[in-house]
């Protein structure tokens, strides 16, 4: 069962790439708030090697029901083959917070 509100984990290569899909994100409603870190280090397998990236972890706060315009329009901006794609139910949050993300994606 999911939740009405939720986060989604995803990375990009650079600080300019996460930033046009934080801003096109929230412009459209799609997400009330995207986070967006500073450069982390992911080891991971790709093709057969054990690969080591520096990344931006963006962090996307949004509802159930814009998960799949999101993750079309994170797919239409994303460099990668495969972005990370990660969705966290949210168990619970403060009243206050969550009217506020639900008042941000009208």
């Amino acid at each position: 069962m999911s939740s009405e509100f939720c986060i989604v984990l995803t990375t990009c290569p650079t600080q300019k790439q996460a930033g046009k899909i934080a801003a096109e994100l929230v412009n459209l409603k799609l997400a009330a708030c995207v986070q967006i870190s500073q450069p982390i280090t992911s080891v991971y397998h790709w093709e057969d090697d054990i690969v080591t990236d520096s990344e931006i972890q963006i962090v996307i706060k949004t509802m159930s029901s814009k998960l799949d315009a999101a993750l079309k329009l994170t797919l239409s901006l994303h460099p990668y083959d495969v972005p990370q794609w990660i969705v966290v139910d949210n168990v619970s949050g403060s009243e206050t917070y969550l009217d506020w993300i639900k008042s941000n994606l009208k």
